[in-house]
């Protein structure tokens, strides 16, 4: 029998994670570690601190998108 296996899905923003993997030349695995609080320092708080300004500006943008998207639908009907 063939068990079907699910993978979770990633509770962080891939794309503030890969913007801090370019700014900090780490690997996702340190970063994600770092944005959990898993890993202690200097270097994991400013990340911790990156990633958090990251995803409230990639959510402001995709929210803009979303209203912009709506506001040319409504125009059209």
């Amino acid at each position: 029998m063939n068990k079907v296996t699910k993978k979770n899905p990633t509770k962080y923003n891939q794309y503030a994670i890969d913007g801090l993997v370019l700014k900090y030349g780490l690997s996702s695995y340190y970063i994600r570690q770092s944005v959990s609080g898993s890993v202690d320092g200097i270097t994991p708080d400013l990340i911790k601190s990156d990633y958090k300004k990251l995803e409230a500006d990639i959510n402001k943008v995709v929210q803009d998108t979303i209203t912009k998207f709506l506001n040319i639908q409504n125009k059209q009907s």
